[in-house]
C-alpha cells in the first residue's frame, strides 16, 4: 500500500524534471536568455508542473481507491457524481478514468463526501449496537 502512495510524488518529480529541462532549453536557445535567468524561469515551470502532476496523480489514486473500497459500479458512480455511467468504464475490475482531467476535482470531492457519509453511517450503526 505504501508503494502506491508514492505514485503521485514520483509522477510529479518526473514531470517537473521534464518541464525544467524543456523550459531551460527554450529560454537558452529560443529566447537567448542568460543561464541564471533561464534556470530561474525553468525552476518556476518545474514547480508548476510538479504541483499539477502531483494533484492529478493523487486525484486518480484517490478516486480509484474509494471506488474499489465500496465496490462501486459505473451506475453507482454516475449517480453519486451526476455524470453518465459511460464516463466510468470498469475493465478487469478496475476503474478507467476517461473523463477529462478538469472534472477529476469535482468527482474526487463528491466521492470523498460519499466516503464520509458511509463512515458516519457505520459509526452510527456501531453506536446503536453497543
Amino acid at each position: 500500500m505504501k508503494v502506491r502512495t508514492l505514485f503521485p510524488v514520483i509522477y510529479g518529480v518526473i514531470s517537473a524534471l521534464i518541464g525544467f529541462i524543456a523550459a531551460l532549453f527554450i529560454c537558452l536557445r529560443t529566447f537567448k536568455l542568460n543561464l541564471t535567468v533561464s534556470v530561474g524561469i525553468a525552476a518556476i515551470f518545474a514547480i508548476f508542473f510538479y504541483v499539477l502532476s502531483y494533484f492529478r496523480g493523487h486525484a486518480s489514486y484517490e478516486i480509484k481507491r474509494i471506488a474499489a473500497k465500496y465496490h462501486l459500479t459505473d451506475q453507482e458512480l454516475a449517480q453519486i457524481t451526476g455524470m453518465q455511467a459511460s464516463d466510468f468504464p470498469i475493465y478487469n475490475n478496475k476503474l478507467q478514468l476517461i473523463i477529462p482531467k478538469r472534472h477529476w476535482a469535482k468527482v474526487l470531492y463528491q466521492l470523498q463526501e460519499y466516503d464520509k457519509k458511509q463512515i458516519e453511517l457505520k459509526n452510527k450503526e456501531r453506536r446503536r449496537q453497543q
